[in-house]
């Protein structure tokens, strides 16, 4: 055997022509690409930005991060259920206003303000999945408009009782660990966005409702012919969503 065949079978041994082909028809590079992407992006930046990754900086970072991502798990729900919310900032806004007016206000304990924040996400969620799941309106528009409307709803709120909130002498040490404390240097945000999608993740691929909103957002049609109940997996998606951006009101009280 030439020395030329020789370094040619090492090639198609140890080197194959489809190699990044190959790679890329993988399931998991779906995810390790945009989550490469953010890991060049992070690190671009924060070189760039003074004093991005000292430690109270990174703090501050992943408070933010621990709140966006239990909002970022309750859309990621709606949306491998095949639909789509834009109501979120309004839920989100009269969540937290819920949470700070029962306990600024009505002077609840923290566990009632939690109660509230919840509850008033649940509602609205509910709401969308009424109008999107069982009258199968439009997501898109529907969503649309009930934002304008709990926008407009909070707007009347907050000019009704900022005086009131402002002046509130009502104090918790719980409501301000909340907001501001650590555990083990990891925000109460975070360790609750944590335990969220951590439950979320095996809801959705290891319990039967959790398959049928995969169903269902891969097609509603073989769902429905399979005998899952598609209006109900609809409403439930953004009923769970709505429940994520009320968790996620409270656990931002600092906001």
């Amino acid at each position: 055997m030439s020395l030329q065949e020789r370094v040619a079978r090492l090639r198609y041994n140890f080197v194959p022509d489809h190699l990044v082909g190959e790679i890329l028809t993988k399931r998991w590079t779906d995810n390790a690409i945009p989550f490469l992407a953010l890991v060049l992006t992070v690190a671009g930046f924060g070189t760039a930005i003074s004093g991005f990754f000292k430690p109270q900086s990174l703090s501050d970072s992943t408070r933010q991060l621990g709140e966006f991502s239990i909002v970022v798990t309750g859309l990621t729900i709606v949306m491998l259920g095949g639909g789509i919310d834009l109501s979120v900032g309004s839920i989100f806004a009269l969540s937290t206003f819920s949470a700070v007016g029962s306990f600024l206000i009505l002077g609840w304990p923290v566990w009632a303000a939690l109660a509230a924040a919840i509850l008033t996400g649940l509602v609205f969620g509910s709401l969308n999945g009424l109008l999107v799941g069982y009258l199968r309106l439009r997501a898109f528009l529907t969503t649309l408009v009930t934002f304008i409307i709990g926008r407009a709803l909070f707007d009347i709120l907050v000019v009704e009782f900022a005086a009131q909130i402002q002046l509130s002498t009502v104090t918790s040490d719980t409501w301000d660990f909340i907001g501001d404390g650590t555990v083990f240097g990891f925000s109460i945000s975070v360790i609750v966005a944590a335990i969220i999608a951590v439950l979320a993740h095996i809801a959705l691929t290891r319990s039967r409702p959790g398959w049928h909103i995969l169903a269902v957002g891969g097609s509603r049609r073989s769902a429905y012919n399979s005998g899952i109940r598609v209006r109900g997996t609809v409403f439930m998606t953004y009923a769970i969503s709505g429940i994520c951006w009320g968790s996620r009101a409270f656990f931002s009280p600092a906001d």
